[in-house]
């Protein structure tokens, strides 16, 4: 544009900028970082309380899919089968062995029912010795109504609860089993992951795949030991002791005690008795403190202290299920803290270490 005067003048359009939105000093973005996360807990909790008799199976579903996709994968790559051929054949080989699994447990519980009445007079027995035990110090108790007790005990309705939990295990792995189904049949499953589903991966089916072995070995290793001494219902403890192990700490302490009341009847104070405590205390013990660590390695970094409170938390949210997924589940939450920026403490305090 030409002035009056013939000089030219150039318009220039300057951008304002807004100005930049206030910086909250380090304590109080702290601050509000940690009062978000609880929010978020909270309303995750409940939101999962109220979601799980369909949370449950699936997140059961999602931690299996990590031990049946390697076969998938194999079957794929070495062996040249078809992508459903190896699906099919994996799920097949899976619910083979569950089903195998569920059958010899339950034959297991069942005999233990059966041979209840053969413990009558033995129960009979260490009443006498209880009866005796308080009447040292002057507490007395009636005798007849205790033995009328004992006599009276409903097996039948035991038998009835315990067919209801089949029955209600049965429904669950159905659905668990449904959910597998749907989440391995993808065409990427057993391949190798990258990025932070890869490090998940990785982690989790070390995981697993360590707790497997280190379970079964300990299984078979107490089985032998109670068809040494002769324990009765020896297969139905080891079994016992092979699924509590996925719990970590307290599952190991509650195999061990479970038979104890078996060994009693069967031995009283006599050394069997305490050979049936002290050896699985002593295998479990070894696997536990000696040979997971050297397989697992740093493992899942998680402090002792982090997976007992996460046992609680899941116990109450999920009841028994949510004792056996609260470790996968806490890991899997500590690798994703661990890779943002505002929550990289909070993954440090899970293991344990100072985020200072």
């Amino acid at each position: 544009m030409d002035t009056p005067g013939g000089i030219s003048e150039d318009i220039v359009m300057v951008a304002i900028e807004p100005p930049p939105p206030p910086q909250l000093p380090p304590a109080l973005n702290t601050l509000q970082t940690v009062s978000l996360l609880v929010i978020a807990t909270i309303l995750s909790a409940v939101a999962l309380s109220y979601t799980r008799a369909m949370m449950i199976p699936f997140v059961f579903a999602l931690f299996l899919s990590y031990f049946v996709a390697p076969p998938i994968g194999f079957l794929k790559k070495e062996g040249r089968f078809p992508h459903w051929l190896a699906v099919t054949s994996s799920l097949l080989g899976a619910l083979l062995f569950c089903a195998l699994f569920f059958l010899i447990l339950r034959g297991s519980i069942m005999r233990m029912i059966d041979n209840f009445y053969q413990y009558e007079a033995k129960l009979m027995q260490v009443t006498e010795v209880i009866i005796a035990f308080f009447a040292r110090f002057e507490v007395r108790l009636d005798h007849a109504s205790l033995m009328a007790r004992i006599r009276d005990l409903p097996i039948f309705s035991y038998v009835q609860s315990a067919a209801g939990v089949t029955l209600g295990i049965v429904a669950d792995f159905l659905l668990v089993f449904i959910f597998l189904a749907f989440l391995v049949s993808s065409e990427t499953t057993g391949e190798k992951k990258t990025g932070l589903g890869g490090e998940i991966d990785v982690k989790i089916r070390a995981y697993i795949i360590t707790k497997i072995i280190s379970n079964v070995a300990g299984a078979a290793a107490i089985w032998i030991v109670y068809i040494v001494l002769g324990l009765d219902l020896a297969l139905l403890f080891a079994m016992l002791s092979f699924v509590l192990g996925f719990i970590p700490s307290v599952g190991s302490i509650i195999s061990v005690l479970l038979p104890l009341p078996i060994a009693y009847l069967q031995w009283e104070n006599t050394w069997p008795f305490w050979a049936v405590l002290i050896v699985p205390m002593v295998i479990q013990t070894v696997i536990g403190n000696v040979l997971e660590p050297k397989f697992l390695g740093r493992g899942l970094d998680l402090h002792p202290v982090t997976i007992l409170l996460s046992l609680m938390f899941w116990g109450i949210i999920w009841g028994i299920a949510g004792t056996f997924l609260a470790v996968p589940i806490t890991a899997v939450l500590k690798i994703i803290l661990e890779r943002h920026p505002l929550t990289h403490h909070f993954s440090e305090v899970l293991a344990g270490r100072s985020p200072i």
